[in-house]
């Protein structure tokens, strides 16, 4: 949507509302007007792209599916006997 308003803005198109957000996250769009001053709308419906872990958070995660998989075993190993 950032390429379609940067587009209609360099080619004298008449853009309502910048490219962003409406209605929610999900819905991103820009608002133009066409030649007869009708108004349109391009956009996309899709989820906000995911915050990246940091390396500190990753580790925490991998430090927590250790623990659970030790304790996964103890716990194994004390119903066989």
């Amino acid at each position: 949507m950032d390429a379609l308003g940067a587009f209609l803005e360099n080619n004298g198109m008449t853009v309502l509302d910048p490219p962003g957000e409406h209605y929610g996250r999900n819905y991103y769009a820009v608002y133009f007007a066409d030649p007869d001053g009708m108004k349109l709308e391009g956009m996309i419906w899709a989820s906000p792209p995911k915050a990246r872990s940091s390396p500190k958070s990753r580790l925490k995660s991998r430090q927590k599916r250790t623990l659970k998989a030790k304790q996964k075993r103890k716990r194994g190993s004390l119903t066989r006997r």
